[in-house]
């Protein structure tokens, strides 16, 4: 009997030969289909069969028949992903674990622009300047992908790539309505063929309720919360000339968060619900000078800003306690990369980019000044085709943070092909997270006049960096005859350093225990707080990640498409790690299915099925017992023949309301909406 370890392994290695077996044995012809073409494996555009990184590509046909229309979402199609909301922040996404309220540990970007928030070095979802409907695709590397993207891309990275103006012509209206208040209204529009500048104009307003207060057998009331957003974006793009290409793009996000415990509930006095005014804005430009087919100069710079605005005053034993969530945050970052072959069967890449982070919070750093952290990078990629079928990928990248010190991340890969459409990749690396500037300088505190009555957040000592070290054996082909597409891969993420918050009381006997630990109570500190109790980080140890996971693309033309994903996944800490959870933070098994179906007279039909076996989600989440998520989405086109322009009734969750990140908690309210496009 196989160890249950090592049975999804077993399973996936065995279905990795028959595939293979297969395509040998039909004679592919190469050009009978054509593979797509990924960027975000090494920064290069390349096929999947080449790249020295698992890549999922979310494309636009799966984004349509999803009927996602928050971006976080998507993430669902992606094996071995989890996502979750919660009523008291942004959403969440983790890759095979280790997730909490702050996905810290993976990179995104919006067309190569890094968007992850300076203060946590997460994700705010709901304040991305750009909406589902402007999304060409989305390219998601499966594992730590530190040498292409430095400190950060610990667990993965999210490419998100719009539309290119060039692309389309003509005005785009998008509306969509609901029950309980939900409403999702945009427009597109584009410059008209021809002209010197290519340009597109979108805008969107959406508005939804998320969560209702619940009540729990015990009678805690939990919190709330309604989203409104208001998104405006402009892209344009110019030829200068034959080798000369302009990008530039700009946009503001504008909104406001309703959050909060209702009245009847112990935390209100302390979170009652309120009104969290947010607003983004960023302006990026990149140059890109093409020398050859394979070699090319890109130069861009962007610079992007965060401001969130709330207040409201704590009542307590007869004190009003004023207290704000006032927060701004900025990046600047400049960036540059070449491309080129140093012989024929060599081709190199090589970049170098400087970036500052600035952050200001006087609830947050206990400070009115502005904190700032610099960093600089510069990353490389050399690629030997040693013959046709064997290429050698060695990469990496090295970095000085302000807060962390200098970092190297290595990858080497090694890419095998078994036929013009299948190939083996063997890649093993090492990746960094570097500690947020709240892990590494948060004084969190509620002041009343002259003294401190709560610290929250406290950076109490120095942490390193989370460290993992990764080895992975994957397979990718594509099989014509049967419409079929494989991405198989077994892994192995050994972190260590892993960083996380802990508690301890400053009084009073016998429970405190900072003293203890060698922190002593910070001057000014109030003889009646709200609380005694602060939070503290420190690195808690090691954990290791194993697993399996595969995606099955299936496409029938005049029947429709099938994308079926599957992970497993196991987190073993024993008494390395100092922290609870951990290892029930990834679901034993995962699996998400698309089904699109064409039917007469141009209607389509969509059902996405989403289920996860227990899991623990850490930092203010809780436990989620197996779970069963089931959309629907019934379309018709109409107009000519090859538009956007449909009608469509979309239920996401046809159970009802669904917990969402702690099951004691939170219900996330379902979504039933019609929904028109329509382009002219």
């Amino acid at each position: 009997m196989l160890h249950p370890l090592l049975r999804p392994l077993a399973v996936t290695l065995a279905m990795m030969s028959a595939l293979s077996a297969l395509a040998d044995e039909l004679h592919v012809d190469p050009f009978a289909q054509d593979m797509p073409v990924v960027l975000t494996g090494s920064r290069l555009a390349q096929s999947p069969l080449d790249a020295p990184a698992p890549v999922t590509i979310i494309d636009r046909e799966m984004i349509a028949a999803s009927g996602f229309t928050e971006i976080h979402d998507l993430m669902r199609l992606v094996p071995g992903f989890l996502v979750a909301d919660w009523p008291n922040g942004s959403p969440t996404v983790a890759n095979h674990g280790l997730g909490d309220a702050f996905d810290r540990r993976i990179k995104v970007l919006v067309d190569g622009r890094a968007v992850n928030d300076p203060l946590w070095g997460n994700t705010l979802w709901q304040d991305l300047p750009v909406r589902v409907d402007d999304i060409d695709r989305i390219e998601v590397v499966r594992g730590p992908h530190g040498a292409a993207y430095g400190a950060n891309a610990f667990q993965g990275v999210i490419n998100i790539i719009t539309r290119h103006p060039a692309t389309e012509s003509g005005t785009t209206v998008i509306s969509r309505l609901g029950r309980d208040g939900f409403h999702d209204h945009g427009v597109r529009i584009n410059g008209g063929p021809g002209s010197a500048i290519d340009w597109r104009l979108t805008a969107s307003r959406r508005g939804a309720r998320n969560f209702k207060s619940i009540t729990n057998d015990e009678g805690d009331v939990f919190s709330q919360e309604s989203v409104r957003r208001t998104v405006v974006n402009l892209q344009a793009s110019t030829q200068l000339t034959a080798r000369d290409e302009l990008r530039l793009q700009l946009g503001i996000v504008d909104g406001v968060d309703d959050r909060g415990y209702p009245a009847t509930s112990d935390e209100s006095p302390e979170w009652p619900i309120r009104d969290e005014d947010v607003r983004t804005h960023y302006l990026h430009g990149a140059w890109t000078r093409s020398f050859a087919a394979d070699s090319e100069l890109t130069v861009q710079f962007y610079h992007q800003a965060h401001r969130r605005r709330v207040a409201w005053v704590i009542e307590d034993g007869g004190r009003s306690i004023p207290t704000d969530l006032d927060t701004d945050t900025a990046r600047n970052d400049l960036e540059l990369q070449y491309s080129g072959n140093l012989a024929p069967r060599w081709h190199f890449l090589v970049g170098a980019g400087v970036r500052q982070d600035s952050v200001r919070s006087r609830r947050f750093f206990d400070s009115g000044r502005t904190l700032r952290a610099t960093y600089w990078q510069g990353f490389g990629s050399l690629n030997w085709q040693a013959s046709d079928a064997l290429s050698v990928n060695l990469g990496g990248t090295f970095e000085d943070h302000a807060y962390s010190g200098k970092l190297f991340s290595p990858r080497l890969a090694i890419n095998w092909a078994l036929s013009p459409l299948s190939a083996l990749r063997m890649s093993a690396g090492k990746s960094y997270r570097a500690p947020s500037l709240m892990e590494s300088h948060a004084r969190e505190t509620i002041r009343y006049e002259d003294t401190i009555v709560r610290r929250l957040y406290n950076s109490l000592q120095k942490v390193d960096p989370e460290e993992v070290v990764h080895l992975e054996l994957g397979y990718v082909a594509r099989i014509p005859q049967y419409g079929l597409s494989v991405d198989a891969r077994v892994f192995q993420d050994r972190y260590d350093g892993y960083l996380d918050d802990e508690v301890c009381r400053y009084r009073p006997p016998p429970r405190s225990n900072c003293a203890d630990l060698g922190f002593a109570t910070p001057p000014g500190f109030s003889a009646d707080p709200l609380s005694t109790s602060t939070y503290y980080f420190l690195n808690l140890g090691r954990a290791t990640v194993r697993g399996a996971e595969f995606t099955l693309d299936w496409k029938r033309p005049g029947w429709g498409r099938a994308i079926l994903t599957q992970s497993f996944t196991r987190v073993h800490t024993g008494s390395q790690l100092e922290e609870e959870n951990v290892d029930r933070s990834a679901p034993s098994s995962a699996t998400s299915l698309l089904l699109i179906k064409d039917l007469p007279h141009r209607w389509r039909a969509s059902l996405g099925y989403y289920h996860t076996h227990p899991v623990h989600w850490l930092n203010d989440g809780g436990e989620m017992g197996n779970q069963d998520r089931v959309d629907l989405k019934i379309a018709r086109a109409f107009g000519a023949y090859g538009s956007d322009n449909e009608v469509a009734l979309t239920v996401q969750s046809l159970g009802g309301r669904y917990p969402d990140f702690d099951a004691e908690k939170f219900r996330h309210e379902p979504r039933i909406f019609l929904s028109v496009r329509a382009t002219w």
